[in-house]
This record gives C-alpha cells, sequence and structure tokens, in this order.
C-alpha cells in the first residue's frame, strides 16, 4: 500500500494547482474592478444605496483576499464573507431588476466550481440556486422559473463531473509524475525541493540514505522478480514504521532517501535499527537474506540539499565499509574518514579514489 505523504494529504480537491489559481485570481480580480464598482457607482446614482453597499465590500473582501493569496500564500478573510456577499448581491440584484440580473448567474456558479473545492462549490451553488429561484419566481411565469432553474442546475452538474473527471485524471497523472512506479516510493522529481523546504521550516530535519546489501547478487542469483518483490516489501516495511510526512524517495535502483521533519539523528538512528531489524526478519522468495546499510545526516542551517544528500552519502559509505547491515551516523569525523569517496550522484555509484 502506497503512504500519502503530507502534500498529499494536505492538497485540496480545486482543478487548478496554486500558480494555475493565482492567474485565475488575478484576472477575476481586474474583470470584477471593471464591472462591479461601475455597478456599484450606478446603483448609488438611482438610489440602491444597500445594493451598492453590498457590492462595494464583496469586492473590497475579494481584493483582500486575493492580494493576500497571491503575495503571502495565505488566507486572511476566508471563502465565507466573499462568497456570503456575492450571493447576497446576486439576490438583491435579482429582486431590484428582474431577469435582466439572472444572465450573470451563469458565469458565477461556473467559477465558483473551477476556483473552490468540490464541497465548497456545491454548498454555494446550492443556496445560490435556492436564493435565485426564489428572488425570481414572484417576477415571471411559475414554467419559465422552473425552466431557468433546471437549466442552471443541468449546467452545474455538467461541469461538476467534468472538472471531478479531470481532477481524477489530474491525480493520476500526478502520481505517475512523482512516484517511482513498482514501489510506490517518491521518485528524484520534488526530492531537492522538499529537502530545502525541510530546512527552511524546520529546526533541525534528518535524512537516511538507504540501500539494500548485495542487491545486485540477489538479482544475478534469483531473478529480478525476486529482485523487484524485495524492494516492494522494504518499501512497505519502512512505510509502516513512519509517520505520513516522513518522506521516502527513490535515488537508484536499490537506493532509497528517507527524510524525517523535525527528527533529530538520534531518534532516527534507533528508527533506522528497528526497520532494519524488521526488514531481515521477514520471509522472501527463495529465503535470501535481505538486510540494509543506513547512512543517516542531521540538517544543517542554511546547507543546500546537495551538501546534506552528501553527508548521509559519506555515512551510509561508512555503514558499507564496516561489513553492511548497520547504521551510521554522519559525524564530523566521518567526512575526514572518507573524503576521498567520489560520488556519482546521477550514474547511481559509488568509487574511491
Amino acid at each position: 500500500m502506497v503512504k500519502k505523504t503530507s502534500f498529499e494529504l494536505h492538497a485540496d480537491d480545486t482543478i487548478l494547482d496554486v500558480n494555475q489559481k493565482k492567474r485565475v485570481l488575478k484576472l477575476i480580480a481586474i474583470i470584477t474592478l471593471v464591472v462591479f464598482v461601475p455597478l456599484a457607482v450606478k446603483n448609488i446614482l438611482i438610489g440602491e444605496t444597500v445594493l451598492a453597499i453590498v457590492l462595494l465590500a464583496f469586492e473590497i473582501t475579494l481584493l483582500l483576499e486575493v492580494a493576500a493569496i497571491i503575495y503571502n500564500e495565505q488566507r486572511v478573510i476566508g471563502n465565507l464573507i466573499p462568497l456570503t456577499l456575492l450571493g447576497a448581491s446576486i439576490i438583491m440584484a435579482i429582486d431590484i431588476f428582474g431577469t435582466l440580473a439572472t444572465y450573470w448567474v451563469f458565469p458565477i456558479v461556473i467559477a465558483i466550481v473551477f476556483l473552490f473545492s468540490e464541497r465548497v462549490a456545491l454548498l454555494s451553488n446550492l443556496l445560490i440556486i435556492l436564493g435565485v429561484t426564489a428572488a425570481i419566481y414572484p417576477q415571471q411565469d411559475p414554467e419559465v422559473t422552473a425552466r431557468y432553474t433546471f437549466s442552471l442546475v443541468a449546467t452545474l452538474t455538467i461541469v461538476h463531473v467534468v472538472v471531478k473527471e479531470v481532477h481524477k485524471l489530474q491525480s493520476e497523472l500526478r502520481h505517475l509524475l512523482e512516484r517511482d512506479a513498482m514501489t510506490g516510493a517518491l521518485n528524484r522529481h520534488q526530492l531537492h525541493s522538499s529537502l530545502d523546504r525541510a530546512i527552511e521550516q524546520y529546526g533541525y530535519s534528518t535524512i537516511v540514505m538507504i540501500d539494500v546489501d548485495n542487491f545486485k547478487t540477489i538479482n544475478d542469483n534469483y531473478g529480478h522478480d525476486t529482485g523487484d518483490t524485495v524492494l516492494k516489501q522494504a518499501v512497505a516495511t519502512i512505510n509502516s514504521n513512519t509517520r505520513a510526512n516522513d518522506l521516502l524517495f527513490r535515488v537508484g535502483g536499490d537506493e532509497f532517501l528517507l527524510l524525517f521533519h523535525g527528527v533529530d539523528k538520534y531518534a532516527v538512528e534507533t528508527i533506522m535499527n528497528l526497520i532494519g531489524r524488521n526488514i531481515s526478519e521477514q520471509a522472501y522468495p527463495h529465503d535470501v537474506k535481505v538486510t540494509l546499510s543506513c547512512g543517516v545526516a542531521e540538517s544543517v542551517p542554511f546547507e543546500t540539499s546537495q551538501a546534506w544528500i552528501k553527508r548521509a552519502d559519506l555515512a551510509l559509505y561508512q555503514a558499507k565499509s564496516l561489513g553492511r547491515n548497520r547504521v551510521s551516523v554522519y559525524c564530523d569525523s566521518t567526512l575526514s574518514q572518507y573524503e576521498d569517496v567520489d560520488y556519482q550522484r546521477e550514474s547511481g555509484k559509488q568509487t574511491v579514489k
């Protein structure tokens, strides 16, 4: 079973990613400034002061929220106030101006589907439909009102279904992009960005370079099917003994990198010894013996992700040099002892000069 990572667990179900949403919000902010502010001024001039105030309040809250999302990447007001003001302005406009104002409902409810999560969009649009129907019912023939409401519901149903299917496809493509197809571990696509983020957001974090001992021998003697099974079982064991926000990356054929957010190297050493013991005690095809060599390195403030990985690599090399099937923790003496080790990360090999 594939463990969901922290960024997968906290991702919302909108169809747009962060950068796309920022671009769309900028466009919406411009359109609403061009449309809603003149409408508010017009309503003041014709004596509809309450509607004008609601339109201006919506525009102000929208601009504040958009600015916060674009420039600070956080919310200051939330969805409730802008959506409430938007819904109120639509219903009030229909109540005052009649059928002419109903044409604005279609682009508004469709935009809500694309910008907000499925639950928020469904609830918001349901309330808007009920409010709009109640506002327009006294102003036109019931049969016309029913047709309008039906067309609005049909439009939203189609949009919701399409967006849901597109989002499902996006999730599948994202899974293929970010994860190793065989083991389910993350691939290198987000490795350095994840490490950089850990350095920035936590006082300390720890990574482990993990190597399956004598994996080439297992492949040569028992075939790649057995080797694949070994890797899958090893990954499953690691996932079952780590947290949701601990990220496991496959960085080579039998080499993995495990990131522990906010955990020091001594705690990680204990965890990896437990994982190594669990893996070695499991049953594998052809009764092959599987063990791990692990190199542990704790983060250093302002260090690059490349330097961090190199220190973990040095600790891994130390574990192999000492006989494999062990956990080695990086310290300054590790660097001096193995400074002649040439790491060829792109090829996934380690050689000694």
